[in-house]
This record gives C-alpha cells, structure tokens and sequence, in this order.
C-alpha cells in the first residue's frame, strides 16, 4: 500500500510498497479515504511525542477493509471515523469515558501507532465511530478536530443566554464558536488580528468581531457588555497574553476556558490568583472528550455545525507537504486541508 513514514532519518517520504497492517483480534483495518491535516502532525514529525519511524496521521475517516475475530460492533463496508485515544479499557478513566486520561493511553498516529497518512490503518475496535449517512468523509476526516473544542464546553456546560468571548480564530477558535451557537449563546465576541479574518469569523456565526491590532480588546468587551463582562471567556491561542486578557474580560461568577496551549519557552506572568479568588471565577482547562462524539456527529449530520465550509483545500497523499506547510504556517483564508487517499 501507499503511505506517507516518518523514517528513522527524520524524513517524510512517500512509500509505495508499506505492508498491509495486521489486524488484532480485536482491532478492524480501515480503508482510508479522507484525512484531515492538522498543525500537531508537524510537531509529530519533529520528534516531539516519540522516535520514528511512523505512519502520521491523526484525523482519519474512511470504509472498514477487515474486522478481527473478536470485533462484534463493525464490519467490513461501515463508514467510520476514528476516536484516537489508545487505552487499557478497564481503568477508572477508561471507564468514566477519560480514556484520554488512561495512565496507559497513546494515540492513533503518534508513536508508537501508524496513522492516516497511508491507504490503510489499524485500529482498536473501541476506537470507532459510525458517520451518519449525509455526513461525508471529507467531513468526519476533519470532526476530529472540531471534536476538542466541542467536547470541552460538552463536559463543563454552557447556561442558554451566555455571553461569549472567544479568543483565536483558527479551526478551535470557529469550533468554539459554532459550538456556543449550538449552546444557544445569546453574544459570541470573537478577536482576530487580521482584516481577512473578520469576514471568516462573520460566516461561521459571531456576532461581533473585535480586530485587536486596532482595538483595545477588554475595552471593547466591556462595551458589548455593559461593563460586566462575559459570562464565558475561551483562550484558544494559548499566547500568554490571551491567557491574561482571558481572565480580565470574564465577569465575577463567569467562567474561564483554557484550551490553547503556550509554548514551553513562554515568559507566563503571573497566575492572577488574588482575581479568580475574589471575584469567583471558575477556571477550567480540557482538550478531549470521547463522550461528545455521537452529539457533535448528530449537530453536523442535522446541519447545526457546519465542518464542509472548514476545509479550504484538499490534497492527494503525494501533496501531504504542501499540505503540512499551510497547516504550519496558516496563510490567509485557510482553515483546514484534508488528504484524498
């Protein structure tokens, strides 16, 4: 088969003659059709989560090719979309639906597991998710990544009414906004930095976009809020700034989300203790929920959630470096790319 490895040089090269995968007893091969690209897969080729060689790949849907022996849920020809966490499955986390948590969890397409960037994939049986008939492949290749986003404010609610400020407007930030849309927030505050972005943020829902090169970002919140702040407050940029301004425009009682996450050379300032204490914010931080699969499904299949106007380019397997490229560099108007395989 064709696949895209990671080899022990550190290279990224395209293997025409990769083996089939072998297929567990209770693991299922997938035919891969559609896989979203994402920014990680660069940090995962640049050795950050483990060694080579590796098939990478994170965000993957496609046709069932082979069930194991003891595969009971799935068999060969059902559409699937894979849920990548790799775990014990008889833990405390495993059990509560946080198998992201497992003391024993990998994921699809880190090492040591191949991933999507190939014709075919292994994975636990477990791991699957059935796409609904009017939902394509291009579209369940990329749920992963609204997926995130979703499941945060799917574990920690969101009241009918709130108001939202959301912070970055990259495919997270446009997933927590469609997201607070499907929580029917009554304002969603958006800040971007680019004029190009205004229009994006517009399309996917926003009610008022706020261009933070050319507007102080709390003064404006407080204008659009009568002076409280809002009830929820979404860093998806993970800039040290961001984090801090995150807390300043949230109200006393309002809730702070942390999801972006800061480099490892970030200067952080301090943790505004004295603030969240005594104005009663709640704090809280997330990147995955295995439980909110079937609910953001069931948004994107009935329409609620649009994931189609997300991908603005797709790629054959032999592209995946240009298309690595935009997911690294985020030129103007892109949001996300999927691979054809």
């Amino acid at each position: 088969m064709k696949a895209i490895v990671w080899d022990c040089d550190g290279q990224l090269k395209l293997d025409e003659n990769y083996p089939y995968p072998e297929c567990l007893d209770d693991w299922v091969v997938i035919k891969v059709v559609s896989a979203g690209v994402c920014s990680t897969d660069t940090a995962v080729i640049n050795g950050e989560f483990g060694p080579p060689p590796l098939i990478p790949g994170h965000e993957i849907a496609g046709i069932i090719d082979k069930v194991g022996s003891k595969v009971k849920s799935a068999k060969p020809g059902d559409r699937v979309v894979v849920e990548t966490a790799v775990a014990c499955g008889h833990c405390r986390d495993c059990e509560s639906g946080n198998k992201h948590l497992c003391a024993q969890s990998s994921e699809i397409g880190f090492p040591p597991h191949n991933g999507g960037y190939a014709e075919y994939v292994t994975v636990p049986e477990n791991c699957l998710k059935f796409i609904p008939d009017n939902v394509s492949f291009d579209e369940a290749g990329i749920i992963e990544a609204a997926l995130c986003p979703f499941g945060i404010i799917y574990r920690y609610g969101m009241k009918p009414g709130s108001t939202v400020l959301i912070q970055g407007n990259g495919v997270a930030g446009l997933s927590f906004l469609q997201t607070a849309k499907c929580f029917s927030a009554s304002k969603i505050i958006m800040s971007v930095r680019r004029e190009e972005a205004i229009k994006m943020a517009k399309h996917f829902g926003a009610d008022v976009v706020i261009n933070v090169e050319k507007e102080d970002l709390i003064e404006r919140v407080m204008q659009e809020t009568n002076g409280r702040g809002v009830d929820v407050s979404i860093d998806a940029t993970g800039a040290t700034s961001a984090i801090a301004n995150a807390v300043k425009a949230t109200r006393s009682g309002g809730q702070v989300i942390l999801y972006g996450i800061p480099s490892e050379d970030a200067q952080m300032p301090p943790f505004p203790v004295r603030e969240i204490v005594l104005r009663q914010l709640s704090v809280v931080g997330g990147n995955c929920n295995q439980l909110a699969w079937e609910p953001l499904l069931s948004l994107v299949s009935n329409g609620q959630f649009n994931v189609r106007d997300m991908i603005t380019n797709v790629f054959s397997l032999e592209e995946v470096h240009l298309a690595l490229e935009l997911a690294k560099n985020k030129p103007d108007g892109f949001i996300k790319s999927v691979i054809h395989i």
